[in-house]
């Protein structure tokens, strides 16, 4: 009987105790998740890129795919397409970033593009040529560069200066063919 009644005493310390490691699992769980991934399952899943085309720039010596997103994991595979911006050749403003300093670097040298310029985008068996129009220095808070255009517009944009993510390097282009 002496038995029973101390299990009963030390079976709710027990409880606490237990309920209070779950608690702090779940605590930590959910400040280490966001930190990882902004959609918690794909820790459990294998990510899926969907590429939409490539970019190509004779200027820079570069060709690079272009994936949807604009996130350092799509960046670090090749371009990435703002989500819900136009479609290459198509009217509106294609947004398309890409790494400065990172590997594997595709807009590295983006400030050495100049007004005349070629930028070429393939999509399938059509490819479409914009000329690129000029180029400006940005706050990393001004989204005004992925709004929409009523012409066929291509903005381009990296970290800027080198190696810093201090401003964005934004280039403009128009679609030529």
């Amino acid at each position: 009987m002496l038995q029973a009644k101390q299990l009963l005493l030390t079976l709710p310390r027990f409880i606490r105790k237990l309920t209070a490691v779950f608690v702090g699992s779940l605590v930590v769980l959910a400040a280490v998740l966001p930190a990882h991934s902004s959609n918690a399952s794909s820790l459990f899943q294998a990510k899926t890129y969907r590429r939409v085309g490539t970019l190509s720039i004779s200027k820079l010596k570069i060709t690079s795919p272009i994936y949807i997103g604009i996130t350092d994991d799509v960046f670090d595979r090749g371009i990435g397409q703002w989500p819900g911006s136009a479609k290459p050749g198509t009217r509106g403003n294609l947004v398309l970033g890409g790494h400065r300093t990172s590997a594997p670097r595709q807009f590295g040298d983006i400030d050495r593009l100049r007004s005349g310029d070629t930028i070429s985008i393939s999509v399938g068996t059509r490819t479409h040529k914009y000329v690129v129009t000029g180029h400006s220095i940005v706050k990393p808070t001004s989204v005004w560069i992925t709004e929409p255009t009523s012409s066929a517009t291509l903005t381009l944009f990296s970290c800027h200066p080198k190696g810093k993510t201090t401003f964005r390097y934004v280039v403009r282009a128009v679609l030529q063919t």
